[in-house]
């Protein structure tokens, strides 16, 4: 069972974001990680988008194909080891 945490995170101080200013390593490392994980996905959707659907046929190709797609638009719902997701029913 989930419970809501609240973290309060305090304001930034003022001055501490400047648009101008050069990103550091650390931004830098964080934006070619990101840049990482969208190929990731973009090679999953791919993946899919080139499967045409007229072409399944048996309820195991369709659901196979469903369950892919799905997991790719709703990450967080996605079953792990036989469980089901939260407020998912038979």
């Amino acid at each position: 069972m989930a419970t809501d945490l609240i973290v309060n995170v305090p304001k930034a101080a003022r001055g501490a974001y400047n648009p101008n200013r050069l990103a550091g390593k650390l931004l830098q490392a964080q934006t070619l990680h990101l840049r990482e994980a969208l190929i990731k996905h973009m090679h999953e959707l791919a993946s899919i988008l080139a499967i045409d659907p007229t072409s399944l046929k048996t309820e195991g190709e369709v659901s196979d194909y469903i369950g892919r797609a799905t997991a790719i638009l709703h990450p967080h719902g996605v079953k792990k080891s036989g469980t089901r997701a939260a407020g998912a029913t038979k």
